[in-house]
């Protein structure tokens, strides 16, 4: 039997943009599908258990909110979870970010998109994306009962890869000017660490070079970040890395399995180099590697490093970024940072959601045209609340007017709680 949808909005990806973007979507009126391969939503906050939202503040002394609306619906309801879910901290870089635990976040957005009434579709590859001129009609979905088609008036690409976008022929960059992407990196959990001991980076530094010195192989990073929470004994390590040259099934198997049998090693150097790792235990690797850059939308606008930096305004701006660009070129090295003035933000052009060559695809979260500096920027979670955000209130407008009316999408964003 052919299986067959037929929506305003369809948004594929189900991290924090894909999300924002199918609540923003459905709460204009719009009928929305989401659709997700993994087994839960989340993206590389649950995916790769990456434990923090960066950029819902500005970057260093008086830091000011700037991404507000659908990210504060996810934060209630995390926290009705558990009042342990989520807490403010400043980072070992001096920011002001939300920490929360990957788990909750699972579940609170399943409660959300429940709250909301939207269906999501998990487990689901996509696998076709049909076209008719400058405007993709259908894609075409696979899951274990075999393929299925949804029909839709938009389209919102919030895979991360730009998975959709390239299916669909649509203008897409892989990388910087070269043609390279930063380092991605696989997390793993531990538990039973005295977290009272120096956990900061020169700390990891340390032990990581002490582990090289004794033999230990496949060492890569030396300086990486540990996310510790308030009350625990677990923490969260950022370390085994590589730099993809593709994402291909091939690609990917080599990359997690080269950076899961790294981890093995991180563990083995900070058991036996770095004080209060003395009894931790592996708890969780991944479950998948986390990719801070591969391909991106070309879109009608593309926000440069430049615009960042100099904290620029737009008047079609849908949102705010406040992080500043976090660069991971080097595998043996620490991230570099481009600084931006303390407490400052910068505007997200509804241009760089809009495909610059298919008339009804929007991006969101990572992917948005963006250079090579600005998108170190723009690619943090607290980011992708706000472009994701953005792009489904624009789609979903679009779907039912045939037009973008920036006016109004900015209009309906500030009714939805969006800062602007």
């Amino acid at each position: 039997m052919k299986r067959e949808f037929d929506v305003d909005v369809l948004v594929a990806g189900g991290g924090t943009a894909g999300v924002a973007a199918a609540v923003g979507a459905a709460r204009t009126g719009a009928t929305v599908l989401l659709i997700e391969r993994s087994a839960f939503l989340g993206g590389e906050g649950t995916h790769a258990g990456i434990g923090a939202f960066n950029g819902i503040y500005t970057c260093g002394e008086n830091p000011q909110k700037c991404v507000a609306g659908v990210s504060d619906l996810i934060q209630e309801e995390m926290d009705k979870l558990s009042p342990k879910a989520t807490e403010i901290i400043i980072s070992a870089t001096g920011n002001k970010n939300v920490q929360f635990k990957p788990e909750y976040l699972k579940v609170a957005l399943d409660n959300l998109m429940d709250r909301f009434q939207i269906p999501y579709f998990l487990h689901t590859t996509l696998i076709e994306a049909n076209r008719a001129d400058d405007r993709i009609t259908s894609v075409t979905c696979f899951d274990d009962e075999g393929t299925f088609t949804v029909l839709a008036r938009t389209f919102i690409d919030a895979t991360g890869d730009a998975n959709l976008a390239h299916l669909a022929g649509a203008a897409t960059v892989w990388g910087n000017e070269d043609g390279k992407v930063m380092a991605a990196t696989l997390p793993f959990r531990l538990a039973g660490v005295d977290t009272s001991k120096d956990m900061s980076p020169a700390a990891v530094e340390r032990a990581v070079k002490a582990g090289k010195e004794a033999g230990l192989p496949n060492l890569t990073r030396e300086r990486g970040f540990i996310q510790k929470m308030t009350g625990s004994n677990e923490v969260m390590v950022l370390l085994p890395s590589v730099i993809p040259q593709g994402i291909s099934a091939e690609d990917i198997t080599q990359m997690e399995k080269f950076t899961r049998g790294q981890a093995l090693y991180y563990i083995e150097a900070f058991r036996r180099f770095m004080p209060g790792m003395e009894n931790c235990e592996l708890t969780m690797i991944g479950p998948s590697i986390g990719f801070r850059e591969t391909r991106r939308i070309v879109g009608r606008y593309t926000l440069s490093a430049e615009d960042v930096l100099g904290r620029r305004r737009f008047e079609d701006g849908i949102g705010r970024g406040g992080f500043k660009p976090e660069i991971h070129l080097g595998l043996n090295e620490a991230a570099t940072y481009l600084d931006v003035p303390h407490g400052s933000y910068y505007d997200i052009p509804l241009g760089c959601l809009m495909s610059i060559d298919t008339d009804n695809l929007f991006g969101a979260g990572r992917l948005i045209s963006a250079d090579h500096q600005a998108m170190a920027a723009s690619r943090v979670m607290g980011t992708c609340f706000a472009t994701g955000h953005g792009a489904g209130v624009a789609a979903a407008m679009k779907a039912k007017t045939g037009n973008v009316d920036v006016p109004a999408i900015r209009g309906e964003l500030e009714r939805q709680g969006a800062l602007i």
